[in-house]
């Protein structure tokens, strides 16, 4: 058994720290490989809704920077349509004015004012809308570039819609400065109800007491500012298949990448591709300014319809809607392409990770081999030292269970003695009045024989007294089956003769049960037991007892035995049981009687003995004293 735990043991030290090194290896592999196949299901997941979400942020990106150009645009109307006007008077007032210093000493003023009518009648701007008037101080006309019949006539009491009188205003602002911005408002027709804002520019003609000026209708010069954005909104462009859509007011396309559709009705277009719901959805979008809609859409220059993702937002003041998008199966190829990255770095991740394992296992496979060895060679040197000790300890207790047994001899021969002095008192007097009534000559044949069984009986029982003395000193090499009625007579045997000089009275109450074991250590045990109670006993004055019983619980037998001498002091009953331990003075007790008796129990019999005080009654009379306990298993394996 104990070379059955050693080979274990050994087998535990070499091979269990390298087998759970090569499980822990493993379960973290195996961790960690569905750790990153989930992570990377979860990434491929994450791939799909991150491309939309960066293409749903680039749309919207792209349609704000429009946006905002857009709206830059319209802030700076007025300020571009000034700066335009200014411009065109400054360029016709450098004309008049090298003009006159070129002839004014050659010609007349009323000649001079046919040149320059003649030279600045065909300059026009913006469509040709645009053009010059010219008036004197006292607001008469001197040139129309609209409308020659007005040449000549003072319009001092002109009026626009509003009821301004305009050259009354312009010759109050030229007063008090060279030039000048200035706001009227006129219809452009009879017919037309509708007053529309015009924006003007007069500059004085100092050298001939003139002053020139030109306007244009913020509306008109709006069309223009329009049509240049949508033509720079033409121009822009971002991804394959990416591009910009502006519809009006009324939903029709005002620029689109197809030139087809330009003034078609873009909502006709979508009925025919997505469901009222679709539509709904497209208008909500629109009342609210801006906003992401899906729906179908032909992919470019193709009748493909395929699966669009938008994003719209209103221009203000000219009702626009400015949008644009991306196909869904464009951003699937871009997807797939991630995918497929993600796959191979997965699957090189996968790679390293199994070699990183299997580098990381060897390494802690040598480490723990070399542990192993280290711990191997730690428990071969323990166990040597741990086999010396118990060498040793073997020694000691071969000396101390010698020395029990010279003890116990010791006690036996005063047992001996004990027993002895009755039969040879018997057979001294039988043999002296023998020898007196052979010397007197009165020696009768009845007495002589009666004498003589006498002395044989003395005789034998001294015999037996030896052989039993004999037999407890024999050594109990193998268990035996022995009952408890045999092994207690025995023991009284031997003390019997000390129990009557001491006047013990012995209670016993005993079932005759039989058990496997060392019937001469057991009875060792009995009489270190009876021995301590004799000489607790003989300290006391009053009646003195020991009970002695002996039954069996379930499947184990229970040995009894009590005293009436009073007990055992509470500080040193737990000690007793202790080598060297002994209330007695040192030549009458060694202190290893009752050590040797547990050991013999517990390691010989695999039972328990134990100790305590007890108070009880018996015949009516209270009695104190120390009561041990022998327990053991009736069914010891020999």
């Amino acid at each position: 058994m104990y070379l059955a735990n050693e080979r274990n043991l050994l087998f535990v030290i070499r091979y269990l720290l390298s087998i759970v090194i090569l499980l822990f290896s493993i379960a973290l592999t195996t961790f960690l490989y569905f750790e990153n196949k989930e992570a990377f299901e979860k990434i491929k997941q994450e791939t799909e809704v991150k491309f939309i979400n960066e293409k749903k942020q680039l749309i919207k990106e792209q349609i704000d920077n429009i946006y905002d150009y857009v709206i830059d645009e319209q802030n700076n109307t007025e300020e571009n349509l000034k700066e335009s006007l200014k411009t065109k008077i400054y360029d016709i007032h450098n004309v008049i004015v090298n003009i006159y210093n070129q002839y004014k000493d050659i010609y007349s003023k009323e000649e001079l004012t046919v040149l320059i009518k003649t030279v600045i009648k065909d300059m026009k701007f913006n469509d040709n809308r645009g053009y010059f008037f010219i008036y004197d101080k006292e607001a008469t006309n001197i040139y129309h570039g609209l409308d020659s019949k007005l040449e000549g006539k003072s319009l001092i009491n002109h009026q626009d819609t509003k009821g301004v009188y305009v050259l009354k205003e312009s010759l109050d602002l030229l007063k008090n400065s060279d030039e000048s911005y200035q706001t009227w408002h006129w219809r452009k027709s009879q017919a037309d109800k509708h007053e529309y804002k015009k924006i003007g520019f007069i500059k004085n003609i100092n050298e001939l007491g003139w002053f020139i000026g030109t306007g244009e209708y913020v509306e008109d010069f709006n069309k223009n500012i329009q049509a240049q954005v949508l033509k720079q909104i033409n121009k822009f462009s971002f991804g394959k298949n990416s591009y910009f859509i502006v519809t009006d007011k009324d939903n029709n396309y005002i620029s689109h990448i197809n030139k087809d559709l330009i003034g078609q009705n873009a909502f006709e277009k979508l009925k025919s591709l997505n469901g009222s719901d679709d539509l709904e959805e497209i208008l909500k979008v629109i009342k609210k300014s801006k906003g992401y809609i899906f729906l179908q859409y032909y992919k470019p220059n193709t009748t493909i319809v395929k699966s669009k993702i938008m994003y719209l937002k209103t221009i203000p003041k000219w009702d626009w809607v400015i949008s644009t998008g991306f196909y869904k199966d464009d951003v699937d190829v871009l997807i797939d392409k991630e995918k497929e990255l993600l796959a191979l770095d997965y699957e090189k991740n996968m790679k390293e990770l199994c070699v990183f394992s299997l580098l990381l296992t060897f390494i802690l496979l040598g480490i723990s081999f070399f542990i192993s060895y280290i711990i191997e060679k730690r428990m071969n040197i323990y166990k040597d030292n741990i086999k010396g000790y118990m060498d040793e300890n073997q020694k000691q207790y071969e000396l101390l269970a010698q020395k029990t047994k010279l003890i116990a001899m010791g006690q036996m021969l005063e047992n001996i003695a004990h027993q002895w002095r009755q039969p040879l008192s018997l057979i001294t007097i039988s043999t002296s009045t023998i020898k007196i009534q052979k010397e007197l000559d009165i020696l009768e044949d009845d007495f002589l024989l009666s004498s003589l069984n006498t002395i044989e009986n003395s005789a034998y029982h001294l015999s037996e007294t030896i052989e039993d003395f004999r037999d407890f000193f024999k050594p109990d090499k193998e268990k035996s089956l022995f009952s408890m009625n045999s092994v207690i007579d025995k023991t009284f045997k031997l003390l019997q003769t000390q129990f009557d000089n001491k006047q013990i009275k012995v209670i016993k109450d005993i079932e005759d049960l039989t058990i496997n074991g060392f019937e001469r250590e057991f009875l060792q045990v009995l009489l270190n037991i009876l021995k301590n109670s004799m000489d607790a006993l003989d300290l006391v004055d009053t009646e003195r007892y020991v009970f002695i019983d002996i039954f069996k619980e379930d499947s184990t037998l229970f040995i009894k035995i009590k005293d009436s001498a009073g007990g055992i002091k509470e500080d040193i009953i737990k000690r007793i049981f202790e080598p060297y331990f002994t209330t007695k003075h040192q030549s009458q007790g060694t202190g290893i009687g009752l050590y040797m008796s547990e050991e013999i129990i517990t390691k010989h019999m695999d039972g328990e003995l134990t100790v305590l005080n007890v108070d009880y009654e018996f015949e009516g009379k209270r009695l104190i004293g120390a009561m041990f306990i022998i327990s053991l298993p009736i069914n010891i394996e020999s």
